[in-house]
């Protein structure tokens, strides 16, 4: 069964959320505070958690920002806080979703259910350099044996970027696809991505991701006699 941390303080909406949730089948973990939920990733596995922003110990932006490195769970925020500046702070965490209240329960689930979809593939890596690519771990570790684990949303743009090749993406494909113009509302988020993609896979003048000119970015597919 599917496993979910819940970090919600509103004891309604998150006494309502663990019963339709688990009605769905998800196994449904509830946490009202940010150190009852680090307590409970020290202890268990999840899928997903699912993060209010506003909490009694903190805020859930600064909480998911804590996880970075740590863990390659993907992640949805359910906020009141839904001004395009709080969204776009919310995704460049890497953030799945960003659901903002009231919504309608509906819509949570099809959004759950997209991203478990998206999260269903088979073992993929890939030899760039002296860098591995994993897809289905979302990592990439150098020949030392370090390994850096990709945001969300870095994850994304470079499964695209790959998938896509050699076909270069527009800035404006990348947003529309990933996230919807209304929730991603700069193409500079995207241009931040793709530096913090160079430096973890060590790459300098475009080499792996190349820049096209009033186009967008471009995976250059790898040669095994040139790595």
């Amino acid at each position: 069964m599917i496993s979910i941390l819940l970090l919600e303080d509103d004891q309604s909406l998150g006494a309502t959320l663990c019963q339709r949730l688990g009605s769905a089948d998800y196994n449904v973990t509830w946490v009202q505070d940010i150190a009852s939920a680090q307590s409970a990733l020290g202890e268990n596995e999840f899928d997903l958690l699912v993060l209010d922003v506003g909490l009694p110990d903190g805020s859930g932006f600064d909480f998911a920002k804590g996880l970075l490195g740590q863990f390659s769970t993907p992640f949805i925020f359910l906020t009141a806080q839904s001004s395009a500046q709080e969204r776009l702070k919310g995704y460049e965490l890497g953030a799945s979703e960003f659901i903002p209240k009231p919504f309608v329960f509906k819509e949570l689930l099809l959004r759950i259910q997209h991203i478990f979809k998206d999260h269903q593939r088979p073992l993929q890596t890939i030899e760039c350099a002296n860098r591995t690519i994993n897809l289905d771990t979302m990592s990439v570790s150098d020949s030392d044996g370090k390994i850096t684990y990709l945001s969300n949303r870095d994850y994304k743009l470079l499964s695209m970027l790959i998938e896509r090749a050699p076909r270069p993406l527009s800035r404006d494909e990348i947003l529309d696809e990933l996230c919807g113009q209304d929730q991603f509302p700069s193409n500079r988020t995207i241009d931040n991505s793709i530096v913090r993609l160079r430096q973890i896979l060590g790459e300098t003048g475009g080499k792996f991701i190349r820049s096209i000119r009033s186009v967008g970015y471009q995976w250059v597919p790898i040669e095994k006699d040139k790595q």
